[in-house]
């Protein structure tokens, strides 16, 4: 075998490896089905279109481009469907590539922005993307108590100091934002909601798209969504969109991957019909795991009783306890997040996400076996072989929530050609 070819597959051999013996608890990973990957393997990827399904034309266009258009189109419908957008793009690449496109065609240099900051959960690249392009960012008030914005100061700073822009993007986040106490008559809100896209969809939590006139919703598309890293941006405004659909493609950008934006299109399908379910099973499923902790003795945060109205858990531990759990996850190939922040009372903790255990639909007792995996390894000296025996009553990972073969094996059969 060629030298390269071999080390590609060493490589590749041992990631395959680790991946099947994972615990995935990341809160910010997925995985997609068959049937979302069937595009990422077709002929797409290497074909361009200009414009979006709202202003196109073949003036200036690439040859070929027509037969991509009718993507563009049916994903606008999905969009309108999932999510009750008017208009719905799906061009940027990244969920980062969409707010630095957001505030690249609609922020001027010198405008103010505020933001949920990195220490109340807020994404923590946003200050550097925006001060990078020359706003003025400014932290929004936010109230720890009830895990949520001070909704009075919030809407004070932001007419004091002429706030243009408001950017939420949780990434860090157990419960639902009461969006409907932001004044947006003269600033406009954007929702980053990445970590909750899925459950929007699923109508599992309320959508800033209902309440606020002057809102866009935007984010990546493989957290609660099950679908490719890609980007998505949506909004019920017609002036801010006519602003980004003629500053985004070609301006900003030129190839915008169609092989991504189809398997886009394919989640988008999957999660209207199997969308309810999943995520109705992610939270479930959180707030069961949640309760077994508890009575390990483990310090989950809740609020009313409630230990998460979306993919997330919080456990918070001391820094040394924190550290313990966290190196005894990655000896034992669990995947988890540890936190610093004041989000988490005594300012150290960790971060669960069930998002991909539920797409695997694991029942009760795995969910018990996963606390008590997650009880033992807390403690410096855990019994390994406890471990082991746990890991390997875990159920396998088959991915349900997703369509039978029988479903699409006509795009099985194209693929043999």
């Amino acid at each position: 075998m060629i030298p390269e070819i071999q080390k590609a597959w060493d490589f590749t051999k041992i990631f395959n490896d680790y991946q099947k013996t994972t615990l995935p608890l990341c809160a910010a990973e997925n995985v997609m089905s068959e049937f979302v990957k069937l595009p990422l393997a077709m002929d797409f990827q290497e074909r361009y279109i200009m414009g979006s399904a709202y202003e196109f034309t073949m003036d200036e266009n690439f040859i070929g481009a027509e037969y991509l258009l009718p993507f563009y189109k049916e994903i606008s419908i999905l969009g309108n469907e999932l999510f009750h957008s008017k208009f719905t793009d799906v061009r940027t690449l990244t969920g980062m590539n969409a707010a630095n496109m957001l505030c690249s065609v609609l922020a001027k240099p010198g405008d103010n922005i505020m933001i949920l900051d990195k220490e109340w959960g807020g994404h923590a690249s946003m200050r550097l993307t925006f001060e990078r392009l020359g706003a003025n960012v400014f932290k929004a008030p936010f109230n720890l108590d009830n895990h949520d914005f001070d909704y009075d100061n919030l809407n004070y700073e932001i007419k004091k100091n002429n706030i243009k822009f408001l950017n939420i993007a949780p990434s860090d986040i157990l419960f639902s934002h009461d969006f409907k106490k932001i004044d947006d008559s003269n600033c406009v809100i954007l929702f980053d909601y990445s970590q909750l896209l899925g459950l929007i969809a699923a109508g599992l939590m309320e959508n800033p798209l209902d309440i606020l006139k002057n809102s866009i919703l935007y984010g990546g598309t493989h957290k609660t969504m099950p679908g490719p890293s890609h980007g998505i941006i949506m909004t019920n405004n017609e002036e801010l969109f006519k602003k980004l659909d003629k500053g985004i493609n070609p301006d900003y950008l030129r190839n915008v991957q169609m092989h991504q934006i189809i398997s886009l299109l394919f989640t988008m399908i999957e999660m209207k019909y199997h969308g309810v379910d999943y995520q109705k099973n992610t939270v479930r499923i959180g707030n069961i795991l949640g309760l077994e902790l508890e009575k390990l003795g483990i310090n989950v945060v809740k609020k009313d009783n409630i230990y998460t109205q979306t993919h997330q858990l919080f456990l918070e531990f001391s820094k040394e306890d924190m550290n313990i759990l966290f190196n005894n996850g990655v000896n034992e190939h669990i995947t988890l997040n540890t936190k610093k922040k004041p989000l988490f009372h005594g300012g150290f903790g960790i971060r669960l996400g069930l998002q991909e255990i539920s797409r695997y639909n694991w029942d009760d007792n795995a969910i018990k076996n996963i606390a008590l995996i997650l009880s033992i390894i807390s403690k410096s000296g855990y019994d390994k072989n406890k471990i082991k025996e746990l890991m390997t009553k875990l159920p396998d990972k088959k991915i349900h929530f997703t369509f039978d073969k029988s479903e699409y094996s006509n795009f099985i059969n194209i693929l043999k050609y």
